[in-house]
């Protein structure tokens, strides 16, 4: 089975696109194996989510959200998540933030991966967000992506097979 997942707050202008995407995908017809589900809520329950039912059922999962990484603004990212030895240090700082309420696909990806729940192939599409005030639309440069992505996502489930990157090496050790 395959996770498609969108991370993120509400309201938030392109740091919305994780939940703008499922409401988009949502809206669609999915093959039965596929389930689409908003994780905009915080990492620790979203754990609790993948011990139980349904979660443990995915073999493939892919994780969408906004990210602020110093990018040009508006660039899509799609890469491979790559289960290697995460920073201690990194874990235990993204753990206390997902207690403090903070909402965010990179402290997902890291608890998540620490603590052995993530499915074996997972792939992360993120956007760099334009804009970042309060607002219920995407800027129109993040529409386009939102609409990038949906076209990205259904040549995945079409193809079946998993997608390759490199991961991002400054979470992982070493």
């Amino acid at each position: 089975m395959l996770l498609i997942a969108g991370v993120g707050y509400q309201y938030l202008g392109d740091l919305s696109f994780g939940p703008k995407l499922v409401e988009r995908l949502q809206s669609m017809t999915w093959p039965e194996e596929v389930r689409v589900e908003d994780f905009g809520y915080g990492p620790l329950a979203i754990l609790d989510w993948f011990e139980e039912s349904p979660g443990k059922r995915f073999e493939r999962a892919i994780l969408a959200g906004a990210v602020e990484r110093g990018r040009e603004p508006g660039t899509l990212t799609t890469y491979g998540w790559i289960s290697d030895t995460l920073d201690l240090d990194l874990v235990q700082e993204r753990i206390l933030e997902a207690g403090a309420g903070v909402i965010s696909l990179e402290n997902l990806l890291i608890v998540a991966q620490h603590f052995g729940a993530l499915p074996p192939d997972t792939s992360v599409v993120e956007l760099e967000p334009v804009e970042k005030e309060w607002n219920t639309e995407l800027s129109v440069l993040g529409e386009e992506r939102l609409k990038q992505a949906v076209e990205w996502i259904q040549r995945e489930v079409r193809s079946g097979a998993p997608h390759s990157g490199n991961g991002r090496k400054e979470v992982r050790k070493g």
